[in-house]
């Protein structure tokens, strides 16, 4: 008969069922969200949203969004460009051909509440 596999075995890992007891994962640090959201300091920029553009797409007014200006953008990634007054957000699949491309959108942080 083979010997259910207890759970201590798995060296390092935690395994949870529900919602984890932050109390009981005292080797976990507190995130670096600037570690975690950022690769390129020096190239990257925040930005918040203004309008519903995007809303069908789970991404809302007021939220912010994260620009990584030394990423090349792959065809379905949201890059930011200039058009004469504001900048724009578009999938680079649509993005008009006459326009440069300002930087490429890594992340959108969207706060439930404030």
């Amino acid at each position: 008969m083979a010997r259910k596999k207890d759970t201590r075995d798995l060296q390092g890992v935690a395994v949870h069922a529900g919602f984890p007891n932050p109390a009981a994962e005292s080797v976990l640090e507190n995130p670096d969200f600037n570690r975690l959201l950022i690769r390129h300091p020096s190239a990257t920029f925040c930005m918040r949203l203004q309008g519903n553009n995007w809303q069908d797409q789970g991404i809302f007014n007021g939220d912010i969004v994260v620009i990584d200006r030394t990423i090349d953008p792959k065809k379905t990634d949201l890059v930011v460009w200039w058009d004469s007054d504001s900048f724009v957000i578009t999938k680079l699949s649509a993005l008009p051909e006459e326009v440069e491309q300002w930087g490429t959108v890594t992340t959108i942080i969207h706060q439930f509440r404030i």
